[in-house]
């Protein structure tokens, strides 16, 4: 009898450990698992899918999980950083893997929110800290300028490095070297150089602050803050920002003005999601980057991670009308994550401003603020149905 028991206690850990070691054979990263008498959780961070619903789905199809425990908890991390989890009842799980239930089904009796797991990095296996992504970015910047050629361009090649070197701390960089110019003068030089350190305050709120050189030739220290304030329908961002005048030319020579140019540019944005569109509004109020102070409103429209916003501003600079749109690259998933991985950036972004010098925002690069609209329980949970009829 004794054997028994001692045999049913270790069942699971040898079946858990087998877990752990095929979602990071797979290429998972901060794979980390605990449990109790009630409860399986598992924790993964997510390097190959350009969307996390898609890495999501792979990992539900790859698990087994033992009938003991009556509920689980998967959660997705960024950066080390706990980020949403889904939750489902064992017994629903078994349903689904046995084809009892689709998985739409399977999917309307989990429960998908932002999350209170604590992730411990000593304690997870395939640590994604230290490897580096060198990515080739594009930018089109674009210009009407009347009937006869009737628009100005100049394509940005951008390419990238990018390093996870702790839990929420990242090193990221990128040259740009302009080609097919029309509009300007500008030369080649390095548009973006910072260390950003990211943190979860709550399980609704999040902080990311930057310091290094950014778009629009400024160096300084950067913030953004953001909470939901009604699960994932109302969320309320704070930007602050104090830089100077600081260039890293062609030739990596450093031109900085610590006494003069000091700018402080800072905003408030409050938007509102509508689930049932996937349409975000938002008003923003506050100073920007060229110290004109106004406000902008502007809607934006999703379909998995592709968007196309529209805006207008007023500001002390004038009135300003124009779109964005993003489009991701047409590569789902890249390889496995090594000390080195070659990739293109993750998606094609165009702006288009019908005035280009009032409420501009400096680029800061991607961080866990910039990066949370693919973790919304609602995307999150769309993406999932998405992949599953996809049959990936």
């Amino acid at each position: 009898m004794r054997k028994l028991y001692i045999i049913s206690f270790l069942l699971p850990l040898i079946f858990f450990g087998q877990n752990s070691e095929k979602i990071s054979d797979y290429g998972f990263e901060n794979v980390q698992e605990n449990y109790d008498l009630e409860q399986y959780t598992l924790f993964y961070e997510d390097n190959l899918y350009r969307f996390p619903a898609d890495g999501l789905f792979e990992v539900l199809n790859l698990i087994e999980i033992d009938s003991k425990f009556k509920q689980n908890q998967i959660v997705l991390l960024n950066k080390g950083i706990s980020m949403i989890e889904m939750t489902f009842f064992t017994i629903d799980f078994l349903d689904f893997k046995n084809k009892r239930i689709d998985f739409e089904e399977f999917v309307s009796r989990s429960n998908i929110g932002f999350t209170k797991a604590e992730y411990d990095p000593e304690k997870s296996i395939n640590a994604s800290y230290f490897k580096t992504d060198l990515k080739l970015k594009f930018r089109l910047d674009y210009q009407m300028i009347g009937f006869d050629p009737g628009w100005a361009q100049v394509v940005n090649f951008q390419p990238m490095i990018s390093s996870d070197l702790g839990k929420g701390f990242n090193l990221q960089a990128y040259y740009n070297f302009p080609e097919f110019n029309t509009i300007d003068s500008r030369e080649p030089q390095v548009e973006l150089l910072k260390i950003s350190n990211d943190f979860k305050i709550t399980p609704q709120s999040f902080l990311n602050t930057n310091l290094g050189f950014y778009t629009f030739n400024r160096f300084g220290l950067t913030f953004n803050y953001i909470k939901f304030l009604y699960k994932d329908i109302v969320r309320f961002k704070l930007h602050g920002g104090i830089t100077r005048f600081g260039r890293l030319n062609k030739d990596f020579l450093l031109f900085y003005q610590p006494n003069i140019d000091l700018r402080l540019d800072y905003h408030t944005d409050l938007t509102f999601r509508w689930n049932k569109y996937d349409i975000d509004m938002t008003f923003r109020y506050g100073s920007y980057v060229l110290n004109d102070l106004g406000y902008t409103f502007f809607v934006r429209r999703y379909s998995g991670q592709r968007f196309i916003s529209l805006h207008y501003s007023n500001t002390t600079f004038g009135k300003s009308l124009g779109f964005n749109f993003n489009i991701p690259i047409p590569i789902k998933k890249y390889n496995r994550k090594r000390p080195v991985r070659l990739q293109l950036y993750e998606n094609f972004y165009v702006p288009y401003y019908y005035r280009d010098t009032s409420a501009l925002l400096n680029y800061e690069g991607d961080n866990i603020v910039s990066q949370l609209t693919s973790y919304m329980p609602e995307i999150l949970r769309k993406g999932l149905l998405k992949a599953s009829k996809k049959g990936q």
